[in-house]
């Protein structure tokens, strides 16, 4: 039996009429696959963040931790206790150099001090009497041990009176510097101090910024170099300075070997804020280039000594090239050969621009 082909046309019209929700539900699941599949391939295609070569003038810096002290400051007591008489200044007091800080009385020192002046013209008055006396042309040894006898005594008696002056002059304690008294074991007179009570005197204009650089980078860091100071208390006010001294002797810390690096404090508008013992941070300038083209150093990787980035060659792809690199910085790298300000190179972890 022969199929007529001018009657296919109108079956399969009919064929769709019976049968066209099922079509439309096979349609909508062919539709939902392919646009399943899309999105698949698109999640799974690369991305790209890119950056260009710039110039621009890159440090490289060093960070380290301190706490302020001062180059000027002593601790000064009485080198014997005593009842205090006179007090020239008070704890928070600037004080000159040579200004009298206390003194502890002195009567009976200076009445030992005549005790031993009245010993001393005693053994003057004798020892005259002996010169006097003695014949000299028929001295024998029994005369000249005498004579040696009395001189020492008279020596004696001179060293007693020099030292009880020592003694009172020591009952006077005068600033041996101009600056601040930060501490005072007294605030009032007729008080006993000891020998072990301190008066503390610092001098403010020689403030420093004391850093502890660990032995593994003191190498880099070099006397003038720049250097800015931030206190944990003031932490927007910046302190410009600069390396001042490098430690010769190292010591030790709980995190190893350090170096102390001074770094002065001049700032003239901070002094009566800062305190010694604050602490803070140093971001010390080692190295900076001007004019370099440099790009972030996380584009760069490293394999068998050498450096590679990834570059664009196209809308979607990239190629890797080796380069040649110069200074570093903790987020920057100068590029000496490889790239040009025109080239894009591939930020790991981005997404395309």
């Amino acid at each position: 039996m022969k199929l007529s082909v001018r009657n296919i046309p109108g079956k399969i019209w009919a064929f769709l009429r019976r049968r066209w929700k099922l079509l439309l539900v096979l349609l909508v699941v062919v539709a939902g696959v392919g646009f399943w599949q899309y999105q698949r391939v698109q999640k799974n295609k690369p991305t790209y963040t890119f950056v260009k070569p710039s110039i621009q003038t890159i440090s490289k810096t060093l960070n380290v931790s301190g706490v302020i002290d001062a180059e000027e400051k002593a601790n000064l007591r009485f080198a014997a206790g005593g009842k205090v008489v006179y007090i020239g200044a008070q704890e928070g007091d600037f004080v000159t150099k040579n200004q009298t800080l206390a003194t502890i009385d002195q009567r009976e020192l200076q009445k030992r001090l005549q005790q031993d002046l009245n010993a001393y013209l005693r053994e003057r008055w004798d020892w005259e009497t002996s010169q006097d006396a003695t014949d000299y042309n028929v001295e024998n040894l029994a005369t000249r041990r005498d004579l040696d006898q009395q001189q020492t005594n008279l020596n004696d008696t001179v060293l007693n009176v020099e030292i009880r002056d020592i003694a009172i002059q020591n009952t006077v304690l005068k600033a041996p510097f101009s600056g601040l008294l930060v501490a005072s074991p007294l605030t009032v007179t007729g008080v006993n101090l000891l020998a072990t009570d301190v008066f503390e005197l610092v001098n403010p204009d020689t403030l420093v910024f004391k850093a502890a650089v660990d032995e593994a980078d003191i190498g880099q860091v070099r006397v003038g170099q720049a250097a800015a100071v931030t206190l944990d208390s003031y932490p927007d006010n910046p302190i410009s300075s600069n390396v001042q001294s490098i430690s010769y002797k190292s010591s030790q810390t709980s995190s190893g070997t350090v170096f102390v690096v001074r770094l002065p404090i001049t700032v003239a508008d901070l002094p009566s804020e800062l305190r010694l013992g604050m602490n803070g941070d140093a971001t010390i300038t080692l190295n900076t280039k001007e004019n370099v083209l440099a790009i972030p150093l996380d584009t760069t990787r490293q394999r068998d000594g050498k450096t590679y980035v990834d570059v664009k060659t196209g809308p979607s792809t990239v190629a890797e090239r080796e380069i040649t690199t110069g200074l570093e910085t903790d987020d920057m790298v100068e590029v000496t050969q490889g790239l040009t300000v025109n080239d894009e190179v591939v930020v790991p972890n981005g997404t395309q621009k």
